[in-house]
Protein backbone atom coordinates (compact mmCIF):
# COMPACT_ATOMS: atom_id res chain seq x y z
CA UNK A 1 0.00 0.00 0.00
CA UNK A 2 1.40 3.47 -1.14
CA UNK A 3 2.04 5.98 1.34
CA UNK A 4 0.19 9.63 0.97
CA UNK A 5 3.45 11.06 0.74
CA UNK A 6 4.04 9.13 -2.57
CA UNK A 7 1.10 9.46 -3.84
CA UNK A 8 1.25 13.29 -3.90
CA UNK A 9 4.89 12.89 -5.25
CA UNK A 10 3.64 10.80 -8.02
CA UNK A 11 0.97 13.68 -8.36
CA UNK A 12 3.27 16.07 -8.87
CA UNK A 13 5.41 13.68 -10.99
CA UNK A 14 2.14 13.98 -13.46
CA UNK A 15 1.87 17.33 -13.50
CA UNK A 16 5.65 17.97 -14.48
CA UNK A 17 5.33 15.43 -17.44
CA UNK A 18 1.84 16.96 -18.62
CA UNK A 19 4.32 20.58 -18.78
CA UNK A 20 6.71 18.95 -20.28
CA UNK A 21 4.33 17.46 -22.90
CA UNK A 22 2.85 20.72 -23.39
CA UNK A 23 6.36 22.73 -24.00
CA UNK A 24 7.12 19.34 -27.00
CA UNK A 25 6.17 21.81 -29.80
CA UNK A 26 7.23 25.49 -29.65
CA UNK A 27 6.27 26.35 -33.40
CA UNK A 28 4.16 28.81 -32.14
CA UNK A 29 4.05 30.51 -29.37
CA UNK A 30 0.47 31.56 -28.82
CA UNK A 31 -0.48 27.62 -28.30
CA UNK A 32 2.63 26.63 -26.65
CA UNK A 33 1.50 29.56 -23.81
CA UNK A 34 -1.72 28.54 -24.06
CA UNK A 35 -0.76 24.69 -23.29
CA UNK A 36 1.32 25.80 -20.27
CA UNK A 37 -1.13 27.58 -19.13
CA UNK A 38 -3.75 25.10 -18.95
CA UNK A 39 -1.50 22.34 -17.72
CA UNK A 40 -0.40 25.68 -14.27
CA UNK A 41 -4.30 26.38 -14.04
CA UNK A 42 -4.83 23.00 -12.78
CA UNK A 43 -1.81 22.57 -11.07
CA UNK A 44 -2.39 26.27 -8.63
CA UNK A 45 -5.71 25.83 -8.69
CA UNK A 46 -6.03 29.76 -9.64
CA UNK A 47 -7.97 32.01 -12.01
CA UNK A 48 -5.57 32.85 -14.41
CA UNK A 49 -2.46 32.40 -15.88
CA UNK A 50 -0.66 35.16 -17.46
CA UNK A 51 2.78 35.55 -19.72
CA UNK A 52 4.33 39.19 -19.61
CA UNK A 53 5.81 39.00 -23.27
CA UNK A 54 8.92 41.36 -24.68
CA UNK A 55 7.89 43.77 -26.98
CA UNK A 56 9.78 41.94 -30.11
CA UNK A 57 7.56 38.64 -29.45
CA UNK A 58 4.45 39.75 -31.05
CA UNK A 59 3.79 42.23 -33.82
CA UNK A 60 1.41 43.93 -31.28
CA UNK A 61 4.51 45.24 -28.94
CA UNK A 62 4.52 44.45 -25.37
CA UNK A 63 2.07 41.61 -24.65
CA UNK A 64 0.08 39.93 -21.63
CA UNK A 65 -1.05 36.19 -22.89
CA UNK A 66 -3.50 35.07 -20.45
CA UNK A 67 -5.85 31.95 -20.18
CA UNK A 68 -8.51 31.77 -17.52
CA UNK A 69 -10.44 29.49 -15.62
CA UNK A 70 -13.61 31.24 -16.20
CA UNK A 71 -14.18 34.06 -19.10
CA UNK A 72 -12.80 37.45 -18.42
CA UNK A 73 -15.08 40.72 -17.96
CA UNK A 74 -13.47 44.03 -19.17
CA UNK A 75 -12.98 45.09 -15.87
CA UNK A 76 -11.34 41.58 -15.62
CA UNK A 77 -9.38 42.21 -18.39
CA UNK A 78 -7.83 46.18 -17.10
CA UNK A 79 -7.28 44.58 -13.62
CA UNK A 80 -4.93 42.22 -15.28
CA UNK A 81 -3.10 44.73 -17.33
CA UNK A 82 -2.83 47.34 -14.73
CA UNK A 83 -1.51 44.57 -11.89
CA UNK A 84 1.03 43.19 -14.71
CA UNK A 85 2.23 46.05 -14.79
CA UNK A 86 2.51 46.94 -11.08
CA UNK A 87 3.97 43.69 -10.34
CA UNK A 88 6.53 44.27 -13.15
CA UNK A 89 8.09 47.43 -11.27
CA UNK A 90 7.90 45.53 -8.03
CA UNK A 91 10.34 42.94 -9.99
CA UNK A 92 12.45 46.18 -11.07
CA UNK A 93 11.61 45.06 -14.74
CA UNK A 94 10.21 48.56 -16.04
CA UNK A 95 7.26 48.23 -17.61
CA UNK A 96 4.67 50.25 -19.61
CA UNK A 97 1.87 51.53 -19.20
CA UNK A 98 -1.06 49.55 -18.41
CA UNK A 99 -2.79 51.02 -21.61
CA UNK A 100 0.34 49.97 -23.54
CA UNK A 101 -0.34 46.50 -22.79
CA UNK A 102 -2.14 44.21 -25.94
CA UNK A 103 -3.74 41.46 -24.25
CA UNK A 104 -3.95 37.83 -26.04
CA UNK A 105 -6.28 35.46 -24.95
CA UNK A 106 -5.49 32.19 -24.79
CA UNK A 107 -7.82 29.22 -23.53
CA UNK A 108 -10.91 29.70 -20.97
CA UNK A 109 -11.83 26.93 -19.15
CA UNK A 110 -15.41 26.24 -18.32
CA UNK A 111 -15.42 25.52 -14.56
CA UNK A 112 -16.93 22.92 -12.78
CA UNK A 113 -18.16 24.88 -10.09
CA UNK A 114 -19.24 28.56 -9.46
CA UNK A 115 -16.03 31.07 -9.01
CA UNK A 116 -16.19 32.97 -6.45
CA UNK A 117 -15.07 36.22 -7.50
CA UNK A 118 -15.13 39.97 -8.14
CA UNK A 119 -13.64 41.76 -11.21
CA UNK A 120 -10.26 42.42 -9.53
CA UNK A 121 -7.46 39.87 -9.45
CA UNK A 122 -4.46 39.16 -6.91
CA UNK A 123 -0.95 38.20 -7.82
CA UNK A 124 -0.37 34.60 -6.19
CA UNK A 125 3.04 33.35 -7.37
CA UNK A 126 5.07 35.17 -9.88
CA UNK A 127 8.58 34.88 -11.41
CA UNK A 128 11.02 35.58 -14.65
CA UNK A 129 11.14 32.98 -16.81
CA UNK A 130 14.72 32.66 -18.35
CA UNK A 131 17.23 30.65 -20.29
CA UNK A 132 20.91 30.89 -20.22
CA UNK A 133 20.88 33.65 -18.71
CA UNK A 134 18.20 35.89 -20.91
CA UNK A 135 15.00 36.79 -20.20
CA UNK A 136 12.03 35.75 -22.35
CA UNK A 137 8.94 36.48 -20.16
CA UNK A 138 7.72 36.70 -16.82
CA UNK A 139 4.51 34.58 -15.08
CA UNK A 140 2.30 35.38 -12.85
CA UNK A 141 -0.18 33.37 -11.37
CA UNK A 142 -3.32 35.15 -10.30
CA UNK A 143 -6.47 34.48 -8.78
CA UNK A 144 -9.99 36.58 -7.84
CA UNK A 145 -9.19 36.49 -3.99
CA UNK A 146 -6.05 36.94 -1.85
CA UNK A 147 -4.86 34.31 -0.88
CA UNK A 148 -1.38 31.93 -0.87
CA UNK A 149 -0.55 29.24 -2.72
CA UNK A 150 0.57 26.13 -0.56
CA UNK A 151 4.40 25.08 -0.39
CA UNK A 152 4.03 22.24 -2.19
CA UNK A 153 2.21 24.07 -5.55
CA UNK A 154 5.27 26.54 -5.14
CA UNK A 155 7.98 24.03 -5.32
CA UNK A 156 6.05 22.39 -8.45
CA UNK A 157 5.64 26.23 -10.02
CA UNK A 158 9.60 26.72 -9.71
CA UNK A 159 10.21 23.28 -10.89
CA UNK A 160 8.33 24.52 -13.81
CA UNK A 161 10.01 27.11 -15.15
CA UNK A 162 13.06 25.42 -16.25
CA UNK A 163 11.50 23.51 -19.39
CA UNK A 164 9.01 26.71 -19.87
CA UNK A 165 11.79 29.13 -19.63
CA UNK A 166 14.10 26.78 -22.57
CA UNK A 167 10.81 26.36 -24.91
CA UNK A 168 9.54 30.21 -24.67
CA UNK A 169 13.18 31.11 -25.97
CA UNK A 170 12.94 28.56 -28.56
CA UNK A 171 9.24 29.83 -29.48
CA UNK A 172 10.51 33.41 -29.01
CA UNK A 173 13.33 32.97 -31.27
CA UNK A 174 10.76 31.42 -33.85
CA UNK A 175 8.15 34.57 -33.57
CA UNK A 176 10.46 37.15 -33.88
CA UNK A 177 12.12 34.91 -37.25
CA UNK A 178 8.66 34.92 -38.45
CA UNK A 179 7.47 38.35 -37.62
CA UNK A 180 10.39 39.61 -40.09
CA UNK A 181 9.87 37.14 -42.84
CA UNK A 182 6.08 38.30 -42.60
CA UNK A 183 6.78 42.39 -42.76
CA UNK A 184 6.37 44.03 -46.11
CA UNK A 185 9.31 46.02 -46.47
CA UNK A 186 7.39 49.21 -47.84
CA UNK A 187 4.86 49.99 -45.37
CA UNK A 188 6.26 47.81 -42.48
CA UNK A 189 2.64 46.10 -42.24
CA UNK A 190 1.91 42.64 -42.44
CA UNK A 191 2.69 41.08 -45.96
CA UNK A 192 0.52 38.85 -47.70
CA UNK A 193 2.32 35.10 -46.08
CA UNK A 194 1.55 37.09 -42.20
CA UNK A 195 -2.06 38.04 -43.28
CA UNK A 196 -2.96 34.75 -44.26
CA UNK A 197 -1.60 33.19 -40.50
CA UNK A 198 -2.95 36.33 -39.15
CA UNK A 199 -6.39 35.71 -40.26
CA UNK A 200 -6.16 31.48 -39.71
CA UNK A 201 -5.06 32.17 -36.15
CA UNK A 202 -7.76 34.95 -35.31
CA UNK A 203 -10.48 32.83 -37.09
CA UNK A 204 -9.50 30.13 -34.67
CA UNK A 205 -9.44 31.85 -31.77
CA UNK A 206 -12.56 33.60 -32.71
CA UNK A 207 -14.52 30.59 -33.26
CA UNK A 208 -13.22 28.75 -30.10
CA UNK A 209 -14.03 31.37 -27.80
CA UNK A 210 -17.09 32.67 -29.56
CA UNK A 211 -15.82 36.13 -30.48
CA UNK A 212 -16.57 38.82 -33.05
CA UNK A 213 -14.28 39.89 -35.67
CA UNK A 214 -14.22 41.41 -38.88
CA UNK A 215 -12.27 42.15 -42.14
CA UNK A 216 -11.73 45.16 -44.22
CA UNK A 217 -10.72 44.92 -47.47
CA UNK A 218 -9.03 48.46 -48.83
CA UNK A 219 -8.49 49.39 -52.74
CA UNK A 220 -6.49 52.43 -53.69
CA UNK A 221 -8.92 53.70 -56.16
CA UNK A 222 -7.29 54.48 -59.71
CA UNK A 223 -3.57 53.39 -58.44
CA UNK A 224 -2.67 52.87 -61.61
CA UNK A 225 -3.34 55.85 -62.95
CA UNK A 226 -1.24 57.74 -59.96
CA UNK A 227 1.81 55.84 -61.37
CA UNK A 228 1.56 56.18 -64.36
CA UNK A 229 0.96 60.16 -64.39
CA UNK A 230 3.08 60.33 -61.27
CA UNK A 231 5.97 57.88 -61.32
CA UNK A 232 6.21 54.46 -59.18
CA UNK A 233 7.98 56.17 -56.65
CA UNK A 234 4.64 58.64 -55.85
CA UNK A 235 3.26 55.29 -55.91
CA UNK A 236 4.96 53.95 -53.19
CA UNK A 237 4.87 57.12 -51.14
CA UNK A 238 1.27 57.00 -51.43
CA UNK A 239 1.14 53.33 -49.65
CA UNK A 240 3.27 54.50 -47.00
CA UNK A 241 1.33 57.68 -46.12
CA UNK A 242 -1.99 55.72 -45.97
CA UNK A 243 -0.40 53.00 -44.15
CA UNK A 244 0.64 55.00 -41.21
CA UNK A 245 -2.47 57.00 -41.18
CA UNK A 246 -4.51 53.81 -41.06
CA UNK A 247 -2.12 52.27 -38.31
CA UNK A 248 -2.49 55.16 -36.10
CA UNK A 249 -6.34 54.87 -36.05
CA UNK A 250 -6.44 50.85 -35.22
CA UNK A 251 -5.88 49.40 -31.80
CA UNK A 252 -2.80 47.72 -30.92
CA UNK A 253 -4.22 44.40 -31.30
CA UNK A 254 -5.48 45.50 -34.69
CA UNK A 255 -3.77 43.71 -37.84
CA UNK A 256 -2.48 45.99 -41.18
CA UNK A 257 -1.90 43.88 -44.08
CA UNK A 258 -0.50 44.77 -47.88
CA UNK A 259 -1.94 41.67 -49.35
CA UNK A 260 -0.86 43.06 -52.87
CA UNK A 261 -0.24 45.93 -54.67
CA UNK A 262 -2.12 48.54 -53.78
CA UNK A 263 -4.76 46.23 -51.61
CA UNK A 264 -4.68 46.79 -47.77
CA UNK A 265 -6.66 45.02 -45.25
CA UNK A 266 -7.51 45.72 -41.82
CA UNK A 267 -8.18 42.10 -39.38
CA UNK A 268 -10.33 43.50 -36.20
CA UNK A 269 -10.34 40.90 -33.66
CA UNK A 270 -13.49 41.12 -31.25
CA UNK A 271 -15.49 43.85 -33.24
CA UNK A 272 -18.60 43.39 -34.81
CA UNK A 273 -19.19 44.00 -38.62
CA UNK A 274 -20.99 47.31 -38.14
CA UNK A 275 -18.08 49.09 -35.34
CA UNK A 276 -15.85 47.63 -38.38
CA UNK A 277 -18.12 49.42 -40.82
CA UNK A 278 -17.41 52.97 -38.63
CA UNK A 279 -14.08 51.84 -38.46
CA UNK A 280 -13.74 51.82 -42.04
CA UNK A 281 -15.19 55.25 -42.36
CA UNK A 282 -12.62 56.74 -39.83
CA UNK A 283 -9.95 55.33 -41.96
CA UNK A 284 -11.84 56.96 -44.96
CA UNK A 285 -11.82 60.56 -42.84
CA UNK A 286 -8.20 59.83 -41.74
CA UNK A 287 -6.41 59.93 -45.50
CA UNK A 288 -8.64 62.32 -46.71
CA UNK A 289 -6.50 64.83 -47.67
CA UNK A 290 -3.21 62.43 -48.89
CA UNK A 291 -2.72 63.43 -52.61
CA UNK A 292 -0.23 61.84 -55.19
CA UNK A 293 2.69 63.48 -57.07
CA UNK A 294 3.71 67.10 -57.28
CA UNK A 295 0.21 66.97 -59.40
CA UNK A 296 -1.37 66.71 -56.14
CA UNK A 297 -3.93 64.01 -57.60
CA UNK A 298 -6.39 63.21 -54.34
CA UNK A 299 -6.00 59.73 -53.42
CA UNK A 300 -9.50 57.96 -52.47
CA UNK A 301 -10.16 53.98 -51.13
CA UNK A 302 -12.90 51.70 -51.57
CA UNK A 303 -13.61 49.79 -48.71
CA UNK A 304 -15.44 46.24 -48.30
CA UNK A 305 -16.42 45.35 -44.71
CA UNK A 306 -17.46 41.40 -43.35
CA UNK A 307 -17.80 39.73 -40.22
CA UNK A 308 -17.51 36.34 -38.60
CA UNK A 309 -20.98 34.28 -38.27
CA UNK A 310 -22.33 31.30 -38.40
CA UNK A 311 -22.62 31.45 -42.19
CA UNK A 312 -19.59 32.79 -42.38
CA UNK A 313 -17.14 29.95 -40.91
CA UNK A 314 -13.58 30.33 -42.27
CA UNK A 315 -10.95 32.14 -43.35
CA UNK A 316 -11.71 31.84 -46.74
CA UNK A 317 -15.56 33.05 -46.27
CA UNK A 318 -14.25 36.04 -44.59
CA UNK A 319 -12.18 37.02 -47.50
CA UNK A 320 -14.44 36.33 -50.16
CA UNK A 321 -17.25 38.22 -48.15
CA UNK A 322 -15.29 41.02 -47.75
CA UNK A 323 -14.07 41.27 -51.55
CA UNK A 324 -17.35 40.96 -52.48
CA UNK A 325 -18.26 44.28 -50.82
CA UNK A 326 -15.42 45.90 -52.19
CA UNK A 327 -16.73 45.53 -55.45
CA UNK A 328 -20.00 46.79 -54.79
CA UNK A 329 -18.19 49.86 -53.12
CA UNK A 330 -16.40 50.09 -56.86
CA UNK A 331 -19.52 49.55 -58.80
CA UNK A 332 -20.95 52.20 -56.73
CA UNK A 333 -19.06 54.71 -57.43
CA UNK A 334 -15.30 53.92 -55.65
CA UNK A 335 -14.59 56.29 -52.62
CA UNK A 336 -16.71 54.47 -50.20
CA UNK A 337 -17.45 51.69 -47.80
CA UNK A 338 -19.88 48.74 -48.40
CA UNK A 339 -20.93 46.06 -46.14
CA UNK A 340 -21.13 42.83 -46.88
CA UNK A 341 -25.24 42.07 -46.22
Amino acid sequence: MHSPDHALQLEDATRMLALVDACADTRDLEGLLTRAATVLLQCAQADLVAFALPPAATPHGPSIHVSSRSPMTALTERSVKEQTALTLSEMDIDPPPAEAFTLIKGTELTPLRAVARTDTVYPLWQSTLEFEGELVGVIIIYGYQDWSLAPRTQDVLEQAKGPLGRAMFQALALAQLRNRTHEDPLTGALNRRGFDEALRREVDRARRNRRELSLIMIDVDRFKEINDRCGHPAGDEVLIRLAARIQRTLRRSDFLCRVGGDELAVLLPEVAADVAHAVAERIAQACADITAGEAQLPVTMSMGVSGLSLAVGSPSDLVRRSDEALYAAKRGGRARVSRAG
